[in-house]
């Protein structure tokens, strides 16, 4: 198992981010530094980024790029798979292409966690959910010719309400039957919504094809109570051999959540 650190790239606006930001060319050179693999990008608007610089960058430094994500899609500019508005699913639609477009240039996946958008209450939660499996097959119909695989993120009941444990996002996949539909398993999210945490992961093994790492405070690993060893023992069971990604509160500063987290993973994975 290998580890990359979220970035979180220019076209991000918001105040706090749950990961590196700046200078990307520092950034990489910092996480090289403390031992990670990889990176994992947060994106808001390729359009907006010097696509061409942030390639040469991250090549550069001989970093692979594990994922990328687009949380700020909702969070920032309020569009999801679920908006009543035909125009505003469309829009999504295209911003998320353009998202598949910049992961295809580094063989990366891309995953869809809040832009998922909350389903209403009533008669409309069902005609919502079709919008929400129309949207995520369309995405992954479009990325799948481009080698760049999309990933549902299960998140806790504060923060959706819809696909909140890992066995809901198996049914729904499963539902879909599509190839390229995966799910990407976060930690943090998984210590609130599931009952055990490993049991959880080797029920999801045949759709796990990327991890995040945050502990229960949403701190770096060893600063909460998550047991990862339990976690990395059940990941090494299913054989996953590919990227965790770092996400997490940047605490008590960037560098020092950074380093710490890769220690505390490293040393586990050094005695499995």
């Amino acid at each position: 198992m290998k580890l990359s650190y979220l970035f979180a790239t220019d076209d991000c606006r918001a105040k706090r981010v749950l990961g590196f930001r700046g200078d990307l060319d520092k950034s990489c050179a910092e996480l090289k530094s403390f031992g990670y693999e990889g990176v994992e990008l947060m994106v808001r608007n390729p359009r907006e980024l010097d696509q061409a610089g942030i390639v040469r960058t991250i090549t550069q430094h001989g970093l692979p790029v594990a994922d990328i994500g687009a949380a700020p899609i909702f969070g920032e500019d309020k569009l999801s798979l679920t908006d009543p508005d035909p125009e505003v699913r469309q829009a999504i639609r295209g911003r998320l292409r353009d998202v598949v477009d910049l992961a295809a240039r580094f063989g990366a996946q891309v995953h869809v966690g809040s832009l998922r958008g909350r389903l209403p209450e009533g008669t409309q939660a069902q005609e919502a959910l079709a919008w929400l499996k129309e949207g995520l097959l369309d995405i992954a119909e479009y990325g799948q010719p481009k080698g760049v695989r999309v990933l549902l993120e299960p998140l806790n009941h504060f923060e959706a309400n819809v696909f909140l444990t890992v066995l809901e996002a198996v049914e729904f996949l499963r539902s879909l039957n599509h190839p390229n539909l995966g799910i990407l398993p976060d930690t943090f999210h998984m210590n609130i919504e599931e009952g055990c945490l490993p049991a959880s992961l080797m029920a999801a093994r045949e759709y796990i094809t990327h991890v995040h790492f945050a502990d229960s405070n949403r701190w770096y690993p060893g600063a909460g109570h998550i047991n990862f060893r339990e976690v990395l023992e059940a990941l090494r069971l299913i054989g996953y051999e590919r990227f965790i990604t770092i996400e997490v509160k940047q605490e008590p500063d960037p560098e020092t959540a950074a380093r710490r987290a890769a220690q505390t993973v490293r040393a586990l994975l050094d005695t499995l």
